[in-house]
């Protein structure tokens, strides 16, 4: 087992408002006699932030140990690379996942799946960058444990832009980005997690992996979506 640097857990709470990004089905008919049968929507509550300012704690950097619980726009003190999960830390401020609006993406990129936006924050968390900063290993997740397909856009997609990441930032300097997970029919994307198959057992963030959400309880019962694939 590698020994890291820093052994301690982290949860650093990020000075941007908290944003929730459960999503709501509308009622389905109204008190004036709606149709009962009238299918519902499900839309975000509340637009999901693209970015987030960050501000990383002072002191020594900790890992965010396996199976920590956080919320919309906390930051996770996480691999840069989860293939050299021993060499350096950036900061993962996920602000929030919605659901694609119809037409974003063509259907030979989602091939009959519904896609959500994951947005995230990546932040510089050290003086002199070994790695390239990376968001493999993040997923969207109906449960919070059970990866769906996640994969980088395609260019040029309206409401989430995946520009290259700079090949260099200053410690405390960011930039966003965005992923599409892609979940089965009628089944809704909540949670974002980071599950990242290290190989080593001090990083074992496949068996218990970080999880975001509003804090609301997972779903325990219906079929999570997606592919167990890593980030593409």
């Amino acid at each position: 087992m590698t020994t890291y640097d820093h052994q301690m857990s982290v949860r650093n709470g990020v000075e941007s408002a908290l944003v929730a990004a459960a999503l709501l089905t509308t009622l389905a008919a109204c008190s004036s006699g709606g149709d009962a049968d009238e299918p519902t929507s499900t839309t975000p509550s509340v637009a999901v932030p693209t970015s987030a300012n960050v501000t990383l704690p002072t002191g020594p950097l900790a890992l965010t140990e396996p199976g920590e619980a956080l919320l919309w726009s906390d930051t996770a003190l996480l691999p840069s690379d989860a293939f050299r999960p021993d060499q350096q830390l950036s900061g993962f401020t996920v602000t929030g996942i919605e659901p694609a609006a119809d037409g974003d993406l063509p259907d030979s990129f989602t091939h009959g799946g519904s896609p959500f936006f994951i947005h995230l924050t990546v932040t510089q968390a050290v003086d002199r960058q070994r790695n390239a900063l990376s968001v493999a290993g993040f997923a969207g997740s109906a449960d919070g444990v059970t990866p769906a397909l996640t994969l980088t856009p395609p260019d040029n997609v309206a409401g989430c832009l995946a520009p290259p990441p700079p090949e260099t930032l200053a410690k405390g300097q960011s930039y966003a980005t965005c992923l599409v997970a892609l979940a089965d029919p009628d089944t809704q994307l909540t949670r974002v997690i980071y599950w990242a198959d290290t190989g080593d057992d001090q990083f074992d963030y496949k068996s218990a992996p970080v999880v975001w959400s509003d804090g609301s309880p997972a779903p325990t019962s219906g079929t999570p979506s997606g592919s167990v694939s890593p980030t593409g």
